[in-house]
């Protein structure tokens, strides 16, 4: 049999290695849903059992949505912008009954974005919202509020940005290091994997920039996270 040349190498490596970021990439997802799920109905359950049974009701409606559309945009690796954001606003809502509306939000998408025809990696922001609302938001004592915006950067990256007004990274680790507050975002680890395989498999560079935001006082005002994700 003859010798394979340098560029067959070349190419069954290049395969090889894309078969195994996509291994990795699916070992990610199914790592993701069962702590994404444990993670809303750890938020669900107080409201539930204090509740009456037609918010129960609508509130478990809800739940059961997000619950099949993170399953099924978990199959992919890809999924559309609009399925991604739909279940984004189902784990923003759930979190806002947990918390007795302690909270505001807005998602803000340039109209020039083609929701269904955009398709990125999903599940990268979920994470990112959840770590501002619980470590951010959650240990203000007056309302705080949550901004997640999307823009065309140029023709093929999309920049997301959350942004939020809570107590700041700073305030948020001191704050932990004197309680017992020992909520973990499950999926920030996994998503910095999940982006790193992406970037890998696609030969794409997604990025992660964190900000620390400040008062005109210089007193930590919350954190703006900002995604770059070519689509």
């Amino acid at each position: 049999m003859a010798k394979r040349t340098e560029a067959e190498l070349k190419q069954m490596k290049a395969e090889f290695e894309k078969q195994i970021a996509e291994t990795e990439m699916s070992a990610l997802r199914a790592q993701m849903n069962p702590h994404f799920i444990f993670n809303v109905l750890n938020s669900i359950n107080r409201y539930i059992l204090m509740s009456d049974g037609e918010t129960a009701s609508r509130y478990l409606t809800q739940f059961a949505r997000l619950i099949r559309l993170v399953l099924e945009n978990s199959k992919t690796a890809k999924v559309s912008l609009e399925a991604d954001m739909e279940a984004l606003r189902l784990y923003i809502n759930m979190e806002k009954l947990r918390f007795l509306d302690k909270f505001d939000y807005q998602i803000e998408i340039d109209e020039e974005i083609d929701q269904k025809f955009t398709q990125i990696p999903p599940l990268l922001i979920q994470p990112y919202v959840e770590n501002a609302i619980w470590h951010g938001l959650m240990q203000k004592e007056d309302g705080g509020m949550l901004i997640v915006s999307l823009k065309q950067q140029s023709e093929n990256v999309l920049a997301v940005t959350i942004e939020d007004n809570g107590i700041g990274r700073t305030n948020s680790s001191l704050l932990k290091s004197k309680t017992a507050l020992n909520h973990k975002s499950y999926g920030l680890q996994m998503t910095k994997d999940r982006i790193s395989i992406v970037n890998k498999l696609y030969g794409i560079q997604t990025a992660v920039e964190i900000e620390d935001l400040y008062d005109a006082q210089n007193n930590p005002a919350g954190t703006r996270v900002t995604l770059t994700i070519p689509v």
